[in-house]
């Protein structure tokens, strides 16, 4: 599973510069409750991650217009999505201090009836860094943006992502309106599968991320662009793995695949940023306030 997970993050997601191989990340130890709660904050990253860098002006074009856009993006961890309550349902256990989730460190133990058992630990980040791209059409004031990485196999795993979202100027209705005004509606999708040889490898995510939003911005002397938004978004992430119950303290679980639904803790975000325009060129950057954090920078041809 960390290697599986690793390759996830460190390859394939538009080849991030993470380094796991030290870590000592297993979620196939986990019964499903416990394991829901480990990586909530995978979900909840997955979700501030694909619903971030889509926009940097509000102003769509009336008749042709095409964007491509490359989008960097830095992603600061808090520390209270990198720990997690255990809540081992074990006869005789209880009070177990916190332990890390997938992106914490420090990891908890107990002592239980079958044994002595140390929880996984994370990946032991402070931030995450990643990049994504995506291409927009507009058309009468309405814009169809596309992200898409089709389904290439790393090794054992495939993995893809596809995202769309519709956007439409509504202040292109109002005239004499100072700013630009738009609405957005979003939707993204990672999916990951590896089924190998040995079943304990086995891992499959399915991150299904939506958002709606509503910005304005401003453009000043022709080339600099101030603009901000307001966005409601949610994710769920399907996890499906192999639970290895060395221990043999959930017998009805354990040893098995698990599929586990998680809802990521994703719901408003106010983003406020800037622009400057030099010819077909524009250079953004802006502040999502989130959740997680995130600071966004992009390079695109705008014409």
């Amino acid at each position: 599973m960390k290697k599986i997970l690793s390759v996830f993050l460190l390859s394939v997601i538009l080849f991030s510069s993470l380094s796991f191989a030290q870590t000592g990340m297993n979620p196939n130890s986990l019964p499903p409750n416990e394991a829901s709660e480990y990586l909530r904050p995978l979900s909840t990253w997955f979700g501030t991650y694909l619903n971030s860098g889509t926009y940097y002006d509000a102003d769509v074009s009336e008749l042709f217009g095409f964007k491509f856009n490359l989008i960097g993006l830095w992603t600061l961890i808090p520390d209270d999505q990198k720990t997690f309550q255990p809540n081992p349902q074990i006869s005789g256990v209880e009070n177990v201090d916190p332990s890390a989730t997938v992106f914490g460190n420090k990891a908890s133990y107990y002592l239980g009836s079958n044994g002595f058992y140390t929880y996984p630990t994370g990946l032991s980040l402070n931030a995450v860094p990643m990049g994504i791209y995506q291409f927009a059409g507009s058309f009468y004031n309405t814009e169809l943006m596309l992200r898409f990485f089709p389904k290439v196999k790393f090794g054992d795993a495939k993995v893809g992502i596809f995202g769309f979202g519709i956007k439409h100027e509504i202040s292109s209705h109002i005239p004499l309106l100072p700013v630009h005004i738009s609405v957005q509606i979003l939707y993204n999708n990672f999916a990951l599968e590896y089924i190998g040889d040995d079943p304990v490898n086995y891992t499959k995510i399915k991150s299904n991320n939506f958002a709606f939003n509503v910005h304005a911005s401003k453009t000043f002397a022709g080339m600099f662009i101030v603009y901000s938004g307001l966005q409601y978004e949610s994710s769920t992430m399907d996890f499906g793995y192999y639970f290895e119950d060395e221990n043999n303290s959930y017998p009805e679980l354990g040893n098995q695949v698990q599929n586990l639904s998680i809802d990521g803790d994703n719901s408003i975000r106010f983003t406020l940023g800037g622009a400057v325009k030099l010819g077909f060129f524009v250079v953004n950057a802006d502040v999502n306030l989130t959740k997680l954090t995130t600071f966004t920078t992009g390079l695109s041809l705008d014409f």
